[in-house]
């Protein structure tokens, strides 16, 4: 039975695994001691510093420490586990014990799981080791080495979806035993399907499955098989479906035909909706209209006010900090750079590859549309340095990679990121954007960074530039 000891590091009155040189140590403790790595101030060595020496972190010799902290697989100094081996040593064999097919093997067709499932994924190898142990994750694991769940997305699409089905699907594609999908597009196939199958009873159910699938599905694949979707693409398809269905479902409250439905009932509900919801229902409407399932009716279009844009002296002052922010984290600073710098939107910046950073001798480009963008000093040494710093990590492609493995890092993460930076993201990108039209013809602008042309001749309009007159006023 374990003891109870004060612990002479916290002082309190708790359960301890064993014993240092200055006395009994709890857990906390305990675990938070086999972590740091160093060099030893006693012997200049580079190693685990489990001990104290003079209220500074030492190696075990020094700290004189008769306890072993080296693998006996591996020979590394870190916490043991289990028959006296490291977490990545233990996590090597807790990964194969979880795809045994019940043979004392591993299932074949899993065999590329392994490495993935202890190196392969963005968190600690304390965190991994935690994963492996649920019981959930054991089930799963099991059912997938022993067959009962088949080795495709087919088979998990028939699973429930929850995060532990999502991030083993992650698993198996990063590890090429399942292949690639288009995962926004899967995400709204799922969801669409699912929200099919609760309209069974509407009167408009015909109806909102041809807008679902012939409509929006139809066109997001053909989106898709130019290039990936990105999120909000997904998001914002399953609002206007979301909108249609709340218009259709008031119109068989007010047993309103949708072939009749009169003007004023149009104004009466599109007056109650506030502008996000008019902008998502234009899409049904205008297909009800054009496919004659609707007459031929009118209604105000939303109109956002042209937002205000940080001025030029407040983007180059957080340009400015972001660069000498050394205490921040790498990968934020290079993020809020681009979107200073380029007017980047988050999607397309966290759609950005390694491969889109191309190093041609001295100068540093970025692939962000055709031709790429020359890259200026001093941002080009921080964004090689995170370049290297995502080589040396050998994980995906990504740019900004992340948790799970084989995916980006998500927008609401890099949203977040970017706002603890005091980065403004709306007025940061309209002024970014406005600054570079004033430098540069629209048209370039836009093919070089990626922009709808007619994007870039709006900004043009409302800083009241004269690109968009350059040709004329030369012939």
């Amino acid at each position: 039975m374990t003891s109870a000891l004060r612990c002479v590091r916290c002082r309190r009155l708790r359960a301890y695994p064993g014993m240092l040189l200055e006395g009994p140590i709890c857990n906390p403790c305990f675990d938070a001691a086999v972590r740091v790595f160093g060099t030893c101030p006693g012997c200049g060595v580079e190693r685990l510093l489990p001990g104290l020496s003079v209220d500074r972190a030492a190696c075990r010799d020094c700290a004189g420490i008769a306890r072993s902290f080296t693998c006996r697989r591996c020979g590394t100094e870190a916490r043991l586990y289990y028959r006296k081996v490291c977490v990545r040593c233990r996590l090597d064999d807790l990964a194969a014990e979880r795809l045994d097919d019940g043979t004392g093997t591993i299932r074949p067709e899993l065999r590329p799981l392994v490495p993935v499932l202890a190196r392969g994924f963005k968190s600690t190898p304390e965190g991994r080791l935690d994963w492996l142990k649920r019981p959930e994750t054991r089930a799963l694991l099991h059912a997938l080495a022993t067959g009962k769940v088949g080795l495709s997305h087919t088979a998990f699409d028939d699973l429930a979806a929850t995060a532990l089905v999502d991030t083993t699907r992650d698993l198996l594609v990063a590890a090429g035993c399942l292949p690639p999908i288009d995962r926004p597009l899967h995400r709204f196939e799922r969801w669409l399907t699912t929200r099919l199958t609760q309209l069974q009873d509407h009167p408009y159910e015909r109806v909102l499955r041809q807008f679902g699938t012939w409509h929006h599905l139809a066109k997001m694949r053909a989106k898709a098989a130019k290039q990936p979707l990105t999120t909000n693409a997904q998001t914002y398809a399953s609002m206007e479906i979301k909108r249609a269905i709340d218009f259709c479902t008031w119109l068989a409250d007010e047993e309103i035909l949708l072939g009749r439905v009169p003007q004023a009932a149009l104004d009466r509900y599109y007056r109650r909706l506030t502008a996000a919801h008019r902008q998502a229902l234009c899409g049904f409407l205008n297909w009800a209209m054009t496919t004659k399932r609707m007459p031929r009716l009118t209604f105000a279009r939303p109109r956002y006010k042209v937002g205000e844009a940080l001025t030029q002296d407040a983007r180059w002052a957080l340009l400015r900090d972001l660069l000498h922010a050394d205490d921040k984290p790498l990968s934020d600073r290079v993020a809020g750079c681009l979107l200073l710098l380029y007017a980047q939107p988050i999607p397309r910046i966290l759609s950005l590859e390694i491969s889109d950073v191309i190093q041609d001798g001295d100068d540093v480009l970025l692939r962000l549309g055709e031709p790429p963008s020359p890259v200026p000093e001093p941002f080009a040494s921080l964004l090689l340095q995170h370049v290297a710093d995502r080589t040396a990590a050998d994980g995906d492609q990504w740019l900004f990679t992340g948790r799970r493995p084989g995916r980006a890092l998500n927008y609401q993460s890099m949203r977040d990121h970017l706002r603890a930076l005091g980065i403004p993201l709306r007025l940061a990108r309209v002024g970014a954007a406005r600054d570079l039209v004033l430098d540069i013809p629209a048209p370039v602008m836009a093919a070089a960074l990626g922009f709808h042309h007619t994007t870039a001749n709006r900004q043009v309009r409302n800083v009241g530039g004269t690109w968009n007159r350059y040709v004329s006023t030369r012939i």
